[in-house]
Parts: C-alpha cells; sequence; structure tokens
C-alpha cells in the first residue's frame, strides 16, 4: 500500500516563518482548487486563462500549507484502490498526521515555527480531530514537537443536530414562506433530512419538505449565499460540478459553480488544472492518473455516518486543554447558519464557565463594518487569557475568503497574532 498526498506551498512575501496548514472544504473536495485557486492563495485564474495576483492573498502575513487530502481527493491517490474504500474522519486525521511529521522531517527550517490550522465546513471535523491528534503526538518522548498554536474554522459543522438548521435563516431572509417553516418546524427539518439520507433514504415527508424549500429557494439562488450571482457563461466543463448525496445539502462547496465574487471562476480553474503543462508545472498527475482533476468528484468512497459525529465535546476538550479556537461565519450561508455556530458557541462558553473578554460588537476592515464578534476566556497567571472567538463576516458565504477576501484576511491576521479584531481608528 502506498498512498501520496499532493501539498502545494506558498512561502509569505515577507519572509516571517509561520506556517498555517488549510485543509480541504468537505470528504472529497480539493484544498489545492478551492482554498489555493479560489480563495486564498498567491494566484487566481484571468478571465484570459492566465493567472493574476489574488490582491488579498494569505501568503501576505504567512506562509501557506495547502494539502489534498484524503487520498483520491484532487490530484492525491493511492496505489491500491481498496485504499479508498469506507473512509473516515479517524483516518483522515491519522494521514494528516503522518503528512505534517513527513514534511517537517523534509523541511527542518521550520519544525520550530508556530504552526496553525485553518479551514472551513468539514473541516469542523477534520481540524479538531487533528489538533487532538497533534496534541497527543506532542506528549511522547523523541518526537519532534509540532508547534500548534491556535486553529481557526469558517462556518463549520460541528453537530448536525445544530450546525444544519437553517429553516429560520431562510424564513427571515425572505427565502421561504411561513408554510415551508411550519413544516420544517414540524414535518422534517435539515438534521432530519440528512439522517435520513445516512441512513435509509428520504421519507416522503421530508422529500415533500426540502422539494418546496428548492422551489422556494429557487434553482437561481444557492444556499452557500443568498446574495450570489448567476455565472451566465455555463460551459461543458461547469456542468461537471453536480452535488451528490449529503455533499448538495450540509457541507459541500460545490452547488452547481454559481459564486459571489466572481461566479465564473471555479470554471476557469476546472479547465486550468486540467491543462497538462500546468499539472508538470505543479509536479501533479506524475502517474497519469485516470479521468481528470475535479473539486470533488474522485474514487473515495467516505462513511457517511461520520457526519453524525458531535465534534463539540473535542472542542471543549481542545479548549480546557488551552489551545485557542476561532469560529468564524458567512452571515450569507444558509448551509451552515451564523445563527447555529453562535448557538454552538456559546453553550460551549457557558458549559466551560469562560468569561466574556469583548462583548459582541462590530468589528472594521478598512473603514467598514467587517462584521460582528465576542471572544471568551479566563484568567491564567493573572491575566486573561482568549480561548474562544466568535466573528461573523458582513455579506460573506460559505467560503468566506472567496466572496470577501479583503474582511477574511483581517481577520486572519488577528488570527495569527492572537489579537483583538480591528476597530475603527479615531
Amino acid at each position: 500500500m502506498r498512498m501520496n498526498l499532493i501539498f502545494h506551498y506558498n512561502t509569505n512575501v515577507k519572509k516571517i516563518i509561520k506556517l498555517p496548514l488549510v485543509l480541504p472544504v468537505c470528504p472529497g473536495c480539493s484544498s489545492l482548487g478551492f482554498g489555493a485557486f479560489m480563495e486564498t492563495g498567491p494566484f487566481q485564474i484571468g478571465e484570459d486563462g492566465l493567472l493574476v495576483l489574488n490582491q488579498h492573498s494569505w501568503n501576505l502575513e504567512s506562509n501557506m500549507l495547502y494539502v489534498e487530502s484524503p487520498i483520491g481527493v484532487g490530484f492525491s491517490y493511492s496505489e491500491t484502490y481498496e485504499d479508498y474504500i469506507d473512509w473516515n474522519d479517524t483516518k483522515t486525521a491519522s494521514e494528516n498526521l503522518v503528512f505534517i511529521t513527513k514534511w517537517l522531517e523534509k523541511f527542518p527550517l521550520y519544525k520550530d515555527s508556530p504552526f496553525f490550522l485553518a479551514g472551513e465546513s468539514y473541516a469542523g471535523h477534520y481540524i479538531p480531530q487533528l489538533a487532538e491528534l497533534i496534541l497527543e503526538y506532542n506528549i511522547f518522548p523523541n518526537v519532534t514537537k509540532i508547534n500548534l498554536k491556535a486553529i481557526a474554522i469558517g462556518n463549520p459543522l460541528l453537530d448536525i443536530d445544530i450546525s444544519v438548521l437553517a429553516g429560520e435563516f431562510l424564513w427571515s431572509h425572505g427565502a421561504i414562506s411561513d408554510k415551508t417553516l411550519m413544516l420544517e418546524k414540524t414535518v422534517c427539518n435539515d438534521s432530519k433530512y440528512l439522517r435520513e439520507y445516512v441512513h435509509s433514504g428520504w421519507s416522503q415527508g421530508c422529500n415533500d419538505v426540502f422539494n418546496r424549500v428548492e422551489n422556494e429557494v429557487s434553482d437561481d439562488v444557492q444556499h452557500d449565499d443568498l446574495l450570489l450571482p448567476k455565472c451566465l457563461l455555463l460551459t461543458s466543463s461547469s456542468q461537471q460540478f453536480k452535488p451528490r448525496g449529503l455533499h448538495s445539502k450540509a457541507h459541500s462547496s460545490v452547488d452547481k459553480i454559481l459564486r459571489t465574487a466572481d461566479p465564473c471562476l471555479q470554471s476557469r480553474i476546472f479547465t486550468y488544472l486540467n491543462r497538462r503543462d500546468v499539472q508538470d508545472a505543479l509536479y501533479a498527475n506524475t502517474t497519469d492518473l485516470p479521468g481528470h482533476w475535479d473539486f470533488c468528484l474522485g474514487p473515495l468512497e467516505y462513511q457517511e455516518e461520520n457526519m453524525e459525529i458531535n465534534i463539540i465535546p473535542l472542542i471543549s476538550k481542545l479548549l480546557k486543554f488551552g489551545l485557542p479556537i476561532w469560529f468564524y461565519s458567512g452571515d450569507q450561508d444558509s448551509k451552515i447558519p451564523l445563527t447555529q455556530t453562535r448557538i454552538i458557541v456559546n453553550n460551549i462558553a457557558k458549559e466551560l464557565k469562560l468569561t466574556t473578554l469583548t462583548k459582541y460588537r462590530t468589528w472594521y476592515s478598512e473603514k467598514q463594518v467587517g462584521g460582528w464578534w465576542q471572544s471568551f476566556g479566563g484568567l491564567k497567571d493573572g491575566h486573561n487569557v482568549t480561548y474562544l472567538t466568535y466573528a461573523t463576516v458582513r455579506g460573506a458565504a460559505h467560503e468566506v475568503p472567496f466572496t470577501s477576501p479583503l474582511q477574511a484576511l483581517t481577520l486572519f491576521r488577528s488570527f495569527l497574532n492572537g489579537s483583538p479584531l480591528p476597530r475603527p481608528k479615531s
């Protein structure tokens, strides 16, 4: 058995050695396509198909390491087909820990660097599970410890019974009717809909309710961004992006290519990363894998029951260990609405008896309100220490850096520095 994870590494322009590891969006989706080329990497694909600078790249603040994980995602692969079958969260965390330790062996310059984990959506599973393994790994004698400083997750899937409930959110935005909201409350909500899919297939009641939801929201409005304009340049390649199974409802970033910011960027990335000269330059697909590169379609067969794992107890465990955690939400995302993540954050703070260090208030990005935020913590050695931070990003979607790149960079900078989000300057 030989598994090969593909990574994409960008040094920061300031030559400061900090190393966040940006993880994939969800099971079966590419952090190279989404993370590096659509959101936070130094380049995007212009309308002419050539690279253009991303003015809000996260490598303005840090070194960035994007990992195509798990195997079967993007350009990562296994030489044994059976490895793709029955994959799960536990295997993903273990695989990523092995990758990190091997990568630091290969590039020892970074072995003592501050290390951060950041991701979004189903990274609400991936990142806490990996962080736990890193903290356990660091306990072993005679190992090079991974200098994990903090983790950040955008629009995170943490608890299927809370995170995905979107009825009230859609109703408050005028996207569904009073009748449909009542049916979600009494017949079938998002959590039940997903559980039925995972275990037995949808009941007639759930089918009826969510057919109403889709009809009222319409095909021209995307659940991951209610403000999304429609890409009017659909191509044959863009038709590849068909949502499948649980990806289409909860934590997939793939919804028929329609996006905010530049709604046609995803199609250009698809074309670019399938060019042979680009793959050669990236040292990717060196074994001529069958089929084409894709954002989320691949041979991986993931245990869909894993999405039912409640991550909240693990979040509490990491906070008790003293690991700072940031959650943030694009406030136009109905896949994992900000209201639900805020409920979870407040419940965790209450359970752990954390003190409110920053009252709920606005934060700013270049003289404009970037969103709202709040922080929680406690005393350590006689000083207040922030452990848990929650922020919304104004006007942002499920993939915050794509739709709101300037605000995302501002938030990322505060996360790296462990500092409060900016207030307006006098």
